[in-house]
């Protein structure tokens, strides 16, 4: 069993069942939690885990790995993991309102700039819609540049998760 969240998505997305009760899986957990608090933070709520790297050695960059157990409907011996792996919410809020404020503002005064330029009048508002595809395409690739900043996080949380559930 793999643990597949590539780097080429914004925030991956995971599921694979193991061999244990959902107990289990949450005691592993925990226990290593406890085992490696230098290496690994993280938070049990319920049946949903949050894992960061911890504070000495995190940046603006750093990915957050959520996950949930849940039994298998099949199988009550086995439990389903599914997570994702991404920045902190912080960051994914703010790359999220950058996206929307631009896109929308973007959008609105280019279409102004476009009526206008269809009635005949020369407008330098239509210079907003290259504008705004030039800033989301910053955003973008700011974005792209922390993932390659968090890569090697976001294998110590693979890691983790493979040591704690023997994957």
């Amino acid at each position: 069993m793999a643990l597949d969240t590539s780097i080429t998505h914004i925030r991956p997305r995971f599921q694979f069942t193991v061999p244990f009760a959902e107990q289990e899986v949450l005691q592993r957990i925990t226990g290593l939690m406890e085992e490696s608090k230098d290496e690994i933070v993280g938070v049990v709520v319920s049946k949903h885990i949050i894992l960061d790297i911890p504070m000495g050695a995190r940046h603006y960059w750093s990915p957050q790995l959520n996950f949930r157990v849940e039994s298998d409907v099949e199988d009550p011996n086995q439990t389903v993991v599914k997570g994702l792996v991404g920045p902190r919410p912080a960051v994914w809020s703010m790359f999220m309102f950058i996206y929307f404020f631009v896109g929308t503002i973007g959008f609105f005064i280019a279409m102004f700039g476009f009526s206008k330029w269809s009635l005949g009048e020369y407008s330098n508002l239509v210079l907003a819609l290259p504008i705004a595809i030039l800033f989301m395409l910053t955003a973008y690739l700011s974005g792209k540049y922390g993932e390659r900043l968090g890569h090697d996080q976001v294998e110590v949380l693979k890691q983790f998760v493979r040591d704690a559930l023997a994957l």
